[in-house]
């Protein structure tokens, strides 16, 4: 019995959980949705690996790490399992090279003949034969590799573009600034028209506050927008509460989409 198509078999099994459990617990993105798809293709190709070895041992090795690879690539984390049991697989089909129907001793391999070899392959039955040519299926792992850089640039295209419209979507008007020095505090914020003509399901506006010297001295958030609808205008409010000893210079007005940290919109506005 041959152990490696096991594990081979489980490791598909827990990779593709671990793509569901990657959707259930991180925000939906186009990143996402690229990352899962690698590694669907690596690990429902790494089963290739068990057919592979009845050709070649060496052959479902590669095969095996090369999704391995492929599904860690994909979802990171959320293939661990899957990772480790591809390189188990491929280790154990090391060890089970003797059970690869074409495998053959080098010492058999290298034996002279004494008189005709066919005559000698019809007498003895189980005679070994010298393994079959493999050569033909190396284009599985070559094919997979192909497969999965296509995928992760055709992903990385998509992404681009996707981000580019998104980028240029978005629009921040008639800004304004009510900040006011009382007996101990600044306070007040910065005001302004957001537009968008596309739809966002989630995104934040964060303002950054600065002093004179360009130091950081507060972040603020308006958690009034958080979705938008496109060719709807918004009104964003940032505020600002800090002491006397620390005067505002200049706000950086930041929209972004929670989880990738990708900034798809920013405007300055300073202060007098």
């Amino acid at each position: 019995m041959k152990i490696n198509p096991i594990f081979a078999v489980i490791a598909c099994i827990m990779g593709l959980v671990g793509v569901f459990v990657a959707y259930s617990s991180a925000l939906f993105s186009n990143d996402l949705l690229i990352g899962a798809s690698i590694t669907v293709i690596s690990v429902i190709l790494g089963l290739t690996g068990i057919f592979l070895f009845e050709k070649d041992f060496k052959l479902a090795i590669v095969q095996y790490i090369i999704c391995a690879f492929g599904a860690l690539l994909g979802v990171g984390q959320y293939a661990i399992i899957s990772f480790l049991l591809f390189i188990i697989a491929a280790v154990i089909s090391f060890f089970e090279k003797r059970k690869s129907t074409n495998y053959t001793e080098r010492r058999v391999l290298d034996a002279h003949f004494f008189g005709d070899e066919s005559e000698i392959r019809e007498r003895y039955n189980n005679f070994p034969k010298n393994s079959t040519n493999s050569t033909i299926y190396w284009i599985i792992p070559i094919v997979t590799v192909i497969l999965l850089l296509l995928a992760a640039v055709i992903g990385s295209l998509l992404t681009e573009d996707n981000m580019d419209d998104k980028v240029d979507a978005i629009e921040i008007d008639n800004l304004t600034c009510d900040i006011k020095k009382s007996y101990v505090n600044y306070t007040g914020g910065v005001h302004g028209l957001l537009s968008s003509q596309r739809d966002f399901s989630n995104v934040q506006i964060k303002g950054k506050w600065y002093s004179s010297n360009g130091t950081l001295i507060d972040e603020t958030i308006d958690s009034n927008v958080t979705n938008l609808a496109s060719n709807h205008n918004y009104q964003i409010n940032l505020p600002y509460n800090k002491p006397t000893t620390i005067k505002p210079a200049k706000a950086e007005i930041e929209v972004y989409e929670p989880g990738t940290n990708i900034i798809l919109y920013s405007k300055n506005i300073t202060f007098n």
